[in-house]
């Protein structure tokens, strides 16, 4: 084996060791704020008349760690870029800035949202492990097909609680706000298309975002999936169906790009 092919080899199991490092971080903070949830659920929304009290006490601490949240988590972005600036190790500040975020939304989550928040980041937080770890195990496209189906489910979701009552408006501004990201997304995708899976910057070197192997007809074809499921939602159709169809969906591509891997 020549030297070139010895330092490729060493940059691989480098880069796959860093990949380990992160998705360990990322199932470890999730793991723990997950569990903070819940703890949290139990005795924001069950609670006996005994513990009126301490429910207030926990309402005033909620709202002091939603502030204290968002200044640890500036301080954390800090270090981060100073570390990454500096060349060091990135892995603890990014861990704890995204940590310190999660802590902070929750916090408000509760504050503004009460037990429907809670509700909704307990739902949100094991999504975004998951869309992390297809970020690192599974090539670009897949990642950016997986958000499209969040995208999807979470619209129906809206749809399904505020159609028809007080909330009909922000769920057509989702809809609204949806068809623009996706209509951006393709735009970013042709352009990637055309420069073999790269996107110019000015003044920069290109920016890479999907390999040069990449299917840009399942990136579209997921963008319509989830324009459609997101009208008809809108529309005020079964919902149940277009859960199952966008559900359905990925899970084809889950399969698809596993397959692919091997």
């Amino acid at each position: 084996m020549d030297k070139n092919a010895k330092q490729a080899k060493a940059a691989k199991a480098k880069a796959e060791e860093a990949a380990l490092n992160r998705i360990l971080c990322w199932v470890a903070g999730g793991s723990v704020l997950w569990f903070l949830l819940l703890l949290l659920e139990r005795y924001w929304s069950h609670y006996t008349a005994g513990q009126i009290e301490f429910r207030v006490a926990l309402g005033t601490a909620v709202k002091i760690i939603a502030v204290a949240g968002l200044l640890c988590a500036a301080a954390g972005a800090y270090w981060w870029y100073s570390a990454r600036k500096c060349g060091k190790g990135t892995n603890l500040p990014g861990t704890l800035c995204l940590f310190t975020v999660g802590v902070s939304v929750s916090c408000f989550a509760a504050w503004f949202g009460s037990g429907t928040g809670l509700q909704l980041m307990s739902y949100t937080v094991p999504v975004v492990v998951v869309l992390a770890l297809i970020f690192y195990l599974y090539p670009r496209e897949f990642f950016l097909i997986a958000c499209q189906s969040v995208l999807a489910v979470l619209g129906v979701w809206l749809c399904s609680k505020g159609l028809g009552g007080s909330y009909s408006v922000i769920c057509y501004a989702y809809v609204a706000v949806a068809a623009v990201l996706l209509l951006a997304l393709a735009v970013l995708c042709r352009k990637a298309q055309e420069n073999q899976g790269s996107v110019e910057r000015k003044g920069k070197n290109p920016l890479r975002l999907f390999g040069r192997d990449a299917n840009y007809a399942l990136l579209y074809l997921g963008a319509v999936i989830t324009l459609v499921v997101l009208i008809v939602a809108a529309i005020g159709l079964s919902h149940m169906i277009l859960y199952g169809v966008t559900v359905a969906w990925l899970l084809i591509m889950a399969v698809y790009y596993t397959v692919k891997l091997m």
